[in-house]
């Protein structure tokens, strides 16, 4: 790679002096151009270019001279040939002072110096420079290409791309699930912390996210270099690049500075990383996919087996699930996820992230694509597992801004009860999802009533004249006069307590009190009375559950 002090020791600048900037002289050297009207923008061969110029267009104008060097720093050039002697004696003081302050090298020729012999000679080393760098990006690829042919995995890449290029790399999904890394030379704390917690820290991507980072990366699709944010612990400049499957993001790759500059070659290895684990992590889903058509025919008819005499001992099934490591007659209980993280076609890569954690956890499961979610049929030994493992789960799994539910059934020893317990964790799930637009577990054991309000017709209900007390309120709220509905159901759900109530809607308890004062007289109602507390309380939630129903 061709630096600025490499330039400097070439025969044709012999002559040349360093008057400002020397700290950049380490600065890569891509291109170089003449130019004599300074404030030019250069667009995207702006990085790495290295500018010949006399200074005619700044010659008397000293607001150009002072925006000279802060515009070039910004367009990422590499430094400044400077000829004196033409129409300046000495490079300006206010370019020389900007150029130490930001690093930019630049360096004073004598008028006698041809800027054609000095383009002529630069050409020569860069042309070589680039023949040596499209020879070791080959072999890059070559490298990294064998590993999928050989069947390797995403730790091998990691690996073997941080041995050629001798820095740390990490890879992750499009979660920011660290999928694999290898350190190579010193990290910052932000690589430190994904490493230890197994993903990228949700303050880090929260910061990345207002910063444009991930916007920018789906829709260039190429790699970006990103300078220090030492606020989120990100200490040290960084390149990372899209793994691009079609057009869908797939995860990341971040290649990290370490102690030394990044250089061309980091963001061309990059390019090929990407594309290479992308081959892989589609080859990953092509076998999730056929896994899962497996597990869900499985599935299918061990439900529908249950729901048969005799239907269990078939052995075609016994040696199916045998084959599933699924194991007749011991205590399982089924985990139900729903929600927007797996739309779109994300349940068979959620469904490998699940299969994946289960392992690492040491638990016995077998998850499979079923109805409009995830299905999770777990071995445990009590109820209580299922929902501690739920929670771990959705700890794991739960990306910012992405709402999953999962819902928990009883655990049942007899295979033929199966059917009962998947339709609890389904049931559960979704009443979680219609009544609670948060990512949470819900237990069909904690829903009690509200699992009868979700089976019984919508004509029962709507028959009612506490629902339609409910409906009315909602008619009110349309109209401008407030959050009734919501007011009543934080009012019944906190028991009456006006302190907790008006803390969770936000308002002053004066104003709940009005609220509550209003509802009583809009509704003919009187909140003390015990018994129309509940029947309103069932009502609001009866509502909530059929007005999110397809079509209400």
């Amino acid at each position: 790679m061709l630096t600025v002090r490499a330039a400097l020791q070439l025969p044709i600048l012999e002559t040349a002096r360093v008057v400002g900037g020397a700290s950049g002289l380490e600065r890569i050297i891509q291109r170089a151009h003449v130019v004599d009207m300074p404030g030019t923008d250069f667009g995207d061969w702006a990085s790495g270019l290295l500018l010949l110029t006399a200074g005619y267009g700044m010659r008397h104008n000293r607001t150009l001279q002072a925006e000279f060097v802060p515009s070039l720093v910004r367009q990422g050039v590499a430094g400044v040939v400077f000829a004196t002697g033409w129409y300046f004696d000495e490079v300006p003081d206010v370019i020389r002072q900007a150029a130490d302050e930001q690093n930019l090298p630049v360096i004073a020729v004598p008028p006698q110096t041809s800027f054609i012999a000095v383009l002529e000679r630069l050409y020569v080393d860069l042309l070589n420079d680039q023949f040596a760098l499209d020879k070791r990006v080959d072999e890059v690829h070559g490298k990294l290409t064998r590993l999928v042919l050989e069947g390797r995995g995403l730790d091998a890449l990691a690996g073997t791309l941080a041995d050629i290029l001798e820095r740390s790399v990490l890879v992750e999904d499009a979660s920011n699930t660290v999928l694999a890394a290898a350190r190579r030379g010193p990290v910052d704390a932000m690589r430190e912390d994904a490493e230890g917690a197994g993903r990228t820290p949700r303050q880090t991507i929260t910061a990345l996210i207002d910063r444009g980072v991930y916007a920018e990366l789906r829709s260039g699709m190429r790699p970006l270099h990103l300078e220090p944010i030492p606020e989120i612990g990100m200490t040290m400049e960084r390149v990372v690049a899209p793994i691009i499957v079609g057009r869908e993001v797939y995860g990341y790759i971040w290649i990290l500075s370490g102690n030394r500059p990044l250089t061309r070659l980091d963001e061309r290895a990059i390019e090929t990383a990407a594309t290479v684990a992308a081959l892989a992590l589609l080859k990953e889903r092509a076998v999730q996919e056929t896994q899962q058509t497996l597990r869900g025919d499985f599935l299918a008819q061990l439900l529908r087996a249950g729901a048969e005499p005799g239907g269990l001992r078939d052995s075609a099934l016994s040696e199916l699930g045998h084959r599933l490591g699924y194991r007749f007659g011991e205590r399982h209980q089924f985990l139900y996820l729903l929600g927007r993280a797996g739309e779109e076609g994300g349940w068979t890569y959620l469904a490998g992230r699940v299969d994946a954690w289960l392992k690492r956890e040491g638990l016995t499961g077998l998850v499979t694509i079923r109805d409009t979610g995830l299905a999770v049929l777990l071995e445990s030994d009590e109820d209580g597992v299922g929902t501690d493992v739920a929670a771990k789960l959705l700890e794991a799994l739960n990306p910012p801004g992405q709402l999953l539910v999962i819902g928990v059934g009883r655990g049942v020893t007899d295979d033929g009860q199966l059917g009962h317990a998947y339709a609890e964790a389904r049931d559960a799930a979704a009443i979680g999802l219609r009544l609670k637009a948060s990512p949470h577990v819900e237990p069909f054991w904690g829903l009690g009533l509200l699992h009868w309000l979700d089976h019984l017709p919508e004509s029962v209900v709507s028959a009612n004249p506490f629902f339609e007390h409910v409906a009315a309120l909602d008619r009110l709220d349309q109209r401008g006069h407030g959050e009734l509905v919501a007011t009543l159901e934080a009012y019944l759900d906190h028991g009456g307590a006006l302190g907790q109530a008006s803390d969770l809607l936000g308002v002053h308890r004066n104003t709940l009190l009005y609220r509550v004062d209003k509802i009583e007289q809009a509704l003919s109602v009187d909140l003390k009375d015990a018994l129309t507390r509940l029947n309103l309380h069932a009502a609001v939630k009866a509502f909530h559950l059929k007005r999110s129903l397809p079509g209400s």
